[in-house]
């Protein structure tokens, strides 16, 4: 069993091929209900690594692998970079993945530190392992306990809370709470600590928002989607940055953002990021780029595009017509944005 950080391909595999999704980043549509036949929207492409694989696109970029599950054996794990074709080898994995999940990396696959994180999105429970991990340092199992749900007694049992979404800053793992900004270390062992956290308040005649954490080069940001009433009509958008700054255990400090030069903001249900020297990726900077598809329609929705520094907002259906999306679009991204 290899344990290895090393970025070269697969013993016996081709050489690195060219990038499948041309320049990046893109929106990818997973489609076609045969998995023999699936193929890879906006271009009509099958990526043998995404067809052939348990997959999930982290923010850094890379993609997480799992070869398919057989009987009483272990499964290869990877990341992959699917601008280069480039691998990182992880362990062989015992545990079965979750139903339902998503990965994330605490920092760049070719550092000796990155933890890689496998989050269930029914059940507070995680996956992880250390790149590079020597001899018995394989995949490892763990569940958390972040306290139960807030409903009245009269919901019965207690539900307990999970983990729904995740950003990585310096090495550490930072989720919302209510009232709470969590973190995730990994000493080598997960610890969980919690810093005050203030939310930002809703516009007049807002109900309910959807929010996003995104981070990149060590900058957090907090994105929220206002809606009107309980109505799927957006009714503002938000952007604002957590100074992680501080030391010790200080309240991180919380601004609105109405600017943000020549980066963008690429938001998914599946994973988000912050794409930096936007114009140079061919991409308009300044800007907010989310899918909106709260009525589950099965060409996978509208892409909203919002401008942050003139406040409109333009709407987009990517691929109209299609009607055999197998899982939410994602976003592929440069390796290093």
């Amino acid at each position: 069993m290899e344990h290895t950080s090393s970025t070269s391909a697969h013993a016996g595999e081709r050489p690195p091929a060219p990038a499948p999704f041309g320049p990046l980043p893109v929106l990818v549509y997973d489609h076609g209900l045969d998995p023999a036949s699936r193929r890879h929207t906006t271009t009509h492409v099958v990526v043998p690594e995404l067809t052939s694989n348990d997959y999930h696109v982290t923010p850094h970029g890379w993609v997480f692998l799992s070869e398919p599950a057989a009987a009483g054996t272990t499964r290869r794990t990877r990341l992959w970079n699917p601008t280069t074709g480039e691998s990182v080898e992880l362990p062989r994995m015992e545990q079965p993945l979750p139903a339902n999940w998503k990965c994330y990396l605490s920092d760049d696959p070719t550092a000796a530190s990155c933890v890689v994180l496998v989050l269930a999105m029914s059940e507070p429970s995680l996956l992880y392992c250390h790149v590079g991990a020597t001899a018995g340092g394989g995949w490892v199992a763990h569940d958390y306990d972040i306290g139960d749900v807030g409903l009245p007694p009269s919901y019965a049992p207690p539900r307990r809370q999970f983990i729904s979404q995740i950003a990585a800053v310096n090495g550490r793992f930072y989720f919302a709470d209510t009232g709470k900004l969590g973190v995730l270390e990994f000493t080598p062992s997960p610890e969980f600590s919690y810093l005050d956290y203030p939310h930002i308040e809703f516009p007049e005649g807002s109900n309910f928002a959807k929010s996003f954490l995104v981070a990149s080069h060590g900058e957090l940001f907090d994105v929220y989607v206002f809606f009107k009433g309980f109505t799927p009509e957006i009714l503002a958008v938000r952007v604002c940055a957590i100074d992680l700054g501080g030391a010790g255990d200080e309240r991180p400090a919380f601004r609105e953002v109405g600017d943000l030069g020549d980066r963008a903001l690429l938001l998914g249900d599946a994973n988000a990021a912050l794409l930096c020297s936007a114009s140079a990726h061919g991409v308009k900077g300044n800007r907010v780029y989310f899918m909106h598809n709260i009525l589950e329609e099965p060409d996978g929705g509208p892409l909203r595009v919002y401008g942050l520094g003139d406040g409109r907002m333009e709407t987009v259906r990517p691929c109209p017509g299609v009607s055999e999306l197998m899982c939410k679009p994602f976003w592929v991204m440069p390796s290093a944005t």
